[in-house]
């Protein structure tokens, strides 16, 4: 899930070493991976099934107090679709005031049909409920590698780390 996300998309960079586990909801405490010289990841625990007790204690105060924090990646299952847990961490995301982005993972699991399902329903959801989500939602699978130099790209262009190219 997550961490292998994280590893995929950090692939090229050695400095980042995330363990992945078999089991779900393997991280509950915050991870801090400091990118070269550019900027720090921060793996938070997932807010699901499996999400540690002081979740919320954690993670709020956390958000609350980065005022330096560039964006928040929301994870959603791409089989599963949207949960209650992922409506009420768009709520929190959106009273704090916090840019953020949606992401279908696991697209490499799901039949096609059921991926245009979850990424219809995801788009009517921002679309109608939202102010700080960024309109572009990202599939990725990280056992396909799907999607991720298009993310990598994205995380260095809200990390100030991709040149623009100016068009003639």
């Amino acid at each position: 899930g997550k961490s292998s996300l994280i590893r995929a998309l950090f692939s090229l960079a050695p400095e980042v070493e995330v363990r992945v586990s078999k089991t779900p909801g393997h991280t509950k405490k915050m991870n801090f991976f400091k990118v070269a010289k550019y900027f720090t990841l921060v793996d938070m625990p997932g807010y699901g099934y499996h999400a540690p007790q002081d979740f919320v204690e954690m993670v709020e105060a956390y958000l609350q107090e980065r005022h330096n924090l560039k964006r928040t990646f929301l994870l959603v299952d791409g089989v599963v679709g949207l949960q209650k847990t992922d409506h009420i961490a768009v709520e929190m995301l959106e009273k704090f005031g916090i840019p953020y982005v949606m992401m279908l993972t696991k697209i490499d699991r799901a039949s096609r049909g059921l991926l245009l399902k979850n990424v219809l329903e995801i788009q009517e959801f921002v679309k109608e409920n939202t102010q700080g989500c960024f309109p572009q939602l990202f599939l990725v699978s990280a056992v396909e590698f799907s999607g991720v130099h298009l993310l990598r790209c994205f995380v260095a262009h809200v990390t100030g780390n991709l040149p623009t190219v100016e068009a003639s």
